[in-house]
């Protein structure tokens, strides 16, 4: 009898492999369905984290990238120039705005701007919508008046040049994110400019904000420019009222220290206000000075003189044969008027361009080419300014058989002001050339030093020869072209500049439109000022010494008096009636810089008055400042800041005022100053008022004739 097999044993063996296969396969998927997760899970953790952490703080958040704080720019006497001002933005938020139709109709009233624009903005799917950046006072206080839902006023930063107009070449101007777009400004942007601040808002589901935070900006460095604001300011007065008396489309002057280089004054006529940019034109904003090259005529014989006295060729009394007052160069014969024979010095003088051209020919292609460039023509000056131009002057290989008729007289060759006038300078300095510059350090906003200059120099003619050409320039002035150009009080030197413009249309000089120019320095034996002056197409009188030398002479007499440096002879002896010049810095007085030093000035000249008598005042008059014992810079300063006018004559320090120290009077009031040698002795309140652009004053000798 046989037994029944077990129930598990009826199963085959094909069953069970069966089964087990497919348990073993829903096992894999489990374990790679498992892997799958734990890779994406790993994906999401570490190579995913940061972008779905920031798609979630967007969704969660928003943020507002405000203006950086940039650096002020002082002058070289700590006067402030340009700084950032605290000002309102206006922005919305869409989600919270009640009525887009009603809050389009009274913004725009209020800002000025497309209704329509506004409109867009507001019904936008941004969480926050700038509506307006930078808003003024008034139009803050009214946005803020409304009490709209949705709106919100933002801090941030705003570019504020203080002086308006002035030096505003120099300085240039910066955007609405407050970059750098001309000027300083554009050239320093990269350290003044800093790192912008945030204003981060927390959202809820419907994107409003329930809470914000702001990350703080980092402020930019500050630059300190070698320009004096008070000789700034009175160089571009004169230059404006030239361009207008001259009829002139431009004017250029630039004025440099020749011993360092430093840029005391560079000026462009039309100019512009870098705080109202968008209503200037191109134009305007165009800084000629650096950015234009011209044709510089007979200034240019500067050059083609030194390099024959440096080679030996001449000396001041070699005559030089003019013939009949023409000279064939090539295919052309060119006249002057000049004829019979002229000493190198009576030459120069009468600026005869037969004498000019014969030495060039004298000197040779070569020679020429390598004095013009060694005095810095047909090359970019360095200085800190964007867009500068090089000029034109082709290698002496591509001249051809006319351009020694041309080039030894300032033709076929192009340059800048600021070339020009520092070609000047290297003369003053004795021959050796200093690279001009504008900023004299830049600093972090602890004070510490991060950069000075580092000035290219080298010598191009010996000190011998700079002091025969500084005589026979002087020559030019005394007994030449450049009478107008003489300055009352010192010493001047200096040469005549007449160049004919090229006629677009038929690319061949023009008969009717020149560019008048003088250059030259001032006093003769100690050099404080080397100038330019170049007056685009003036009407009229056109040649150098009749438009452009008398300029000259106003602005090196104005600015040599400002920056104390005594006269060569009795200032008393050619003073007439009315030969008063007039002080006037507008600076505002809610936002004038007040350094240190200045608020001591200010406290000493002002220590007379009395808090009764102060409060005893009548409402809009002031009280006149001692400003006896002075110099014209502390005396300046001490009016503007009272709201008066300051006229002044003659040199040195205050002698004598009217009104008298502690007359009550009404602002803008004029205070008639006198000055004199005879109290430079006597102690004055700060050492200021007697140093010249760059230290003391140094001493000029007398001359006797």
């Amino acid at each position: 009898m046989h037994k029944r097999a077990p129930k598990s044993d009826l199963l085959t063996s094909p069953a069970r492999a069966y089964s087990g296969r497919r348990l073993g396969l829903i096992q894999g998927l489990l374990i790679v369905w498992m892997l799958v997760i734990g890779a994406r899970l790993a994906s999401l953790q570490l190579h995913d984290y940061a972008a779905l952490r920031a798609r979630a703080d967007r969704q969660q958040r928003a943020a507002i990238d405000l203006s950086p704080t940039r650096g002020v720019i002082y002058d070289r006497n700590g006067n402030e120039l340009a700084r950032s001002v605290e000002v309102k933005s206006l922005y919305a938020a869409p989600a919270e705005v009640l009525s887009a139709d009603a809050t389009a109709d009274q913004l725009a009233r209020i800002l000025h701007v497309d209704r329509d624009d506004l409109y867009r903005r507001l019904t936008s799917d941004k969480v926050m919508a700038a509506l307006k950046r930078k808003l003024t006072a008034e139009e803050a206080a009214e946005v803020e008046a409304l009490a709209l839902p949705g709106l919100r006023l933002v801090d941030e930063m705003k570019r504020f040049y203080v002086g308006d107009r002035t030096a505003a070449h120099v300085l240039g101007f910066v955007d609405v994110d407050e970059q750098g777009k001309g000027g300083v400004e554009l050239s320093y942007d990269r350290v003044v400019r800093g790192r912008g601040g945030r204003l981060v808002l927390n959202l809820d589901a419907a994107k409003r904000s329930y809470d914000h935070e702001f990350q703080e900006s980092v402020p930019g460095a500050n630059v300190t420019l070698t320009i004096d604001i008070v000789v700034q300011r009175s160089v571009e007065k004169t230059l404006a009222e030239a361009v207008r008396a001259t009829g002139s489309r431009a004017g250029t002057a630039v004025l440099i220290r020749p011993a360092t280089g430093e840029i005391l004054a560079l000026a462009n006529f039309p100019s512009f206000n870098p705080n109202h940019v968008s209503e200037s034109s191109d134009s305007e904003r165009h800084n000629y000075a650096v950015e234009t090259a011209f044709e510089p005529g007979s200034i240019l014989k500067l050059v083609t003189y030194a390099a024959a006295i440096e080679e030996g060729i001449i000396s001041p009394n070699t005559r030089i044969d003019c013939g009949s007052g023409e000279i064939r160069v090539g295919a052309r014969v060119l006249r002057d008027g000049h004829a019979g024979m002229l000493t190198a010095r009576q030459a120069l003088a009468k600026s005869s361009n037969v004498a000019a051209i014969k030495l060039g020919q004298w000197l040779g292609n070569q020679r020429l080419e390598r004095y013009i460039g060694g005095f810095g023509f047909g090359r970019r000056t360095g200085i800190e300014l964007p867009a500068e131009s090089r000029g034109l002057l082709r290698p002496a290989r591509e001249w051809d058989d006319n351009s020694m008729g041309s080039i030894p007289i300032g033709h076929e060759i192009s340059v800048t002001a600021v070339q020009a006038a520092s070609a000047f300078a290297c003369i003053a300095n004795g021959g050796e050339w200093i690279q001009p510059h504008l900023v004299s350090r830049v600093a972090s906003p602890s004070g510490e030093v991060i950069e000075e200059p580092k000035l290219e120099k080298r010598r191009v003619v010996q000190e011998a020869t700079a002091a025969v050409l500084k005589d026979m320039l002087e020559g030019v002035i005394l007994h030449g072209t450049g009478k107008l150009a003489q300055v009352s009080g010192y010493r001047a030197a200096g040469k005549t500049g007449t160049a004919q413009k090229i006629d677009e249309e038929t690319g061949r000089y023009s008969k009717t439109r020149y560019v008048a120019s003088f250059a030259g320095f001032a006093p003769v034996d100690n050099p404080e000022i080397a100038c330019l002056i170049s007056l685009d197409e003036p009407r009229g009188a056109h040649q150098g010494g009749k438009a452009a030398a008398p300029v000259f002479a106003r602005i090196v007499s104005d600015a040599l008096h400002i920056l104390g440096v005594p006269a060569e002879d009795d200032p008393q002896a050619e003073l007439i009636a009315g030969d008063y010049e007039t002080y006037d810095v507008p600076w505002d007085e809610a936002i004038r810089p007040e350094p240190d030093s200045t608020r001591r000035n200010i406290a000493v000249g002002l220590a007379d008055a009395s808090d009764a008598e102060t409060a005893s005042k009548p409402r809009g008059s002031v009280l006149v400042p001692d400003l006896v014992g002075r110099g014209i810079r502390d005396a300046v300063a001490l009016c503007s800041e009272r709201g008066l006018k300051i006229k002044a004559s003659g040199d040195g320090v205050v002698s004598s005022q009217s009104p008298p120290p502690g007359t009550i009077v009404t602002a803008e009031a004029i205070c008639h100053v006198r000055l004199s040698r005879m109290n430079e002795n006597r102690e004055k309140p700060d050492s200021r008022s007697s140093r010249s652009a760059g230290g003391v004053a140094r001493g000029a000798t007398t001359r006797t004739n």
